[in-house]
């Protein structure tokens, strides 16, 4: 493992007993998932680290981790820290830095983190479908204007108007909006499991038996919970997973401005 590899395996560690404590289940999922199937661990030049759990699972987690976690981890969302402009959730070493290019001028926790996504339902009807996604559109837009993100010069003349419109004042109020949206889709009923928080849009749509109860995978020698149906949960989301990526692709996909593994965050950012 790198330096921040170990970092963020000590923060697993902590939600995986978490979890316990609260007698609830998570997945390990996106590139994490693949690095447990093809590495036992994380994939070598991984820079971050997934989970995710159905909604009520999340809910509960949501609700009282917090109490649960050591004293210098926060789990941060758009409830604790009302500037964080996502609808999941982070758990963070508030001892670290780990301070993101886009969001590098957000008045938010920037320790080193995992990502902690809700796995929610979908619609039946194309009528509800297309609302949703398109509802969804406008969340996003709404929300992007708060990150410093390279785009065109028309993509950034919107959220420039955005801005000048204080739409990035009102974070915690458009993500409360979103995460009822999502959220009013129970799990428990659909036919589809969606992590509408990640970035692979509709390739983060898997049919319910793909998560399944999951089944159980070493990741850098501890036992963890993948999806049940792995090989095409991973064909779904990177094709042809078990493929060599040629060396110009072994690259992490996070952009950071600073990391220090030694020093909080606050050491670099002030946070109002």
């Amino acid at each position: 493992m790198t330096d921040l590899q170990q970092v963020e395996f000590k923060i697993l560690q902590a939600v995986d007993a978490v979890c316990r404590q609260l007698h609830i289940n998570y997945y390990l999922i996106c590139g994490s998932a693949l690095g447990a199937v093809k590495y036992s661990g994380f994939i070598p030049w991984d820079d971050d680290l997934d989970i995710g759990l159905l909604r009520p699972d999340y809910e509960i987690f949501v609700e009282k981790a917090q109490e649960l976690l050591p004293n210098s981890y926060f789990l941060q969302n758009y409830r604790t820290d009302p500037a964080f402009p996502q609808i999941f959730s982070k758990v963070r070493d508030s001892n670290t830095t780990y301070i993101e290019k886009s969001a590098a001028k957000l008045s938010i926790n920037h320790g080193v983190y995992i990502d902690v996504f809700p796995l929610d339902g979908y619609p039946k009807t194309p009528f509800e479908i297309r609302r949703l996604e398109l509802l969804k559109k406008k969340y996003k837009l709404m929300a992007a204007c708060a990150f410093q993100l390279p785009c065109s010069w028309c993509t950034k003349l919107f959220f420039g108007l955005e801005r000048l419109l204080g739409i990035h004042k009102h974070t915690q109020h458009i993500m409360r909006k979103y995460e009822e949206l999502i959220s009013s889709y129970s799990e428990g009923d659909s036919e589809v499991i969606c992590n509408h928080g990640n970035w692979q849009g509709k390739l983060e749509y898997a049919p319910r038996a793909q998560y399944g109860d999951g089944t159980f995978a070493a990741f850098e020698g501890m036992q963890v919970r993948i999806p049940a149906q792995f090989d095409a949960y991973l064909t779904q989301k990177y094709g042809n997973w078990r493929a060599d990526l040629p060396e110009e692709e072994k690259v992490g996909h996070h952009y950071a401005e600073m990391i220090d593994l030694n020093h909080p965050f606050t050491d670099y950012i002030k946070i109002d």
